[in-house]
């Protein structure tokens, strides 16, 4: 990551106005730490997404797998919890790709509201599937830490197509 060195640089920095030991045991390698988990965190560079031919049309559904990212208000700890599905029209995408396209997306630290959209845009472009959809469970640290200080789960989806329309899909895929 380019600026690496800077973000070091700036966690001491830090540190020193907080009037944290860095020479102690427990802070000396922490800027490198830092500048280390912001590197990792926002790795942009695009997945490789290839789809493969099928001949199913019934929804498919990736629940409950966890990514984090950092609220782009106070550069805080957000863990999602995602359910990404879609009903194929000749075309799935391997298991691995929502997980590594969500990561993807989440590097760039979007706002919670924006995430449903940009992962179902995302699978129209692929697939064009009769319908999608994404639901986004979020625990900020910003709420949970300061401000309210109150333990909560923040819930955005969006639905498209034959997931949103009709009853019993819609139904479907909230449920599974």
């Amino acid at each position: 990551m380019q600026g690496k060195n800077e973000i070091k640089l700036t966690v001491e920095k830090l540190m020193d106005l907080l009037k944290l030991n860095r020479k102690s045991e427990n802070f000396r390698e922490t800027p490198q730490r830092v500048a280390h988990f912001y590197e990792e965190l926002l790795r942009r560079k695009r997945p490789e997404i290839k789809v493969f031919p099928s001949k199913s049309n019934e929804m498919v559904v990736l629940k409950d797998f966890i990514t984090y990212s950092l609220c782009p208000h106070h550069l805080l700890p957000v863990r999602y919890t995602f359910r990404v599905g879609y009903v194929p029209t000749g075309f799935v995408l391997g298991l691995s790709k929502i997980p590594r396209l969500v990561h993807y997306l989440m590097s760039k630290l979007p706002l919670q509201e924006d995430i449903p959209g940009l992962v179902i845009d995302e699978l129209e472009e692929l697939l064009r599937p009769m319908g999608a959809g994404c639901q986004v469970r979020g625990h900020h640290m910003c709420m949970e830490m300061r401000g309210v200080r109150t333990q909560s789960e923040f819930i955005s989806t969006k639905l498209t197509g034959i997931i949103l329309i009709n009853p019993g899909t819609h139904e479907e895929f909230l449920s599974c």
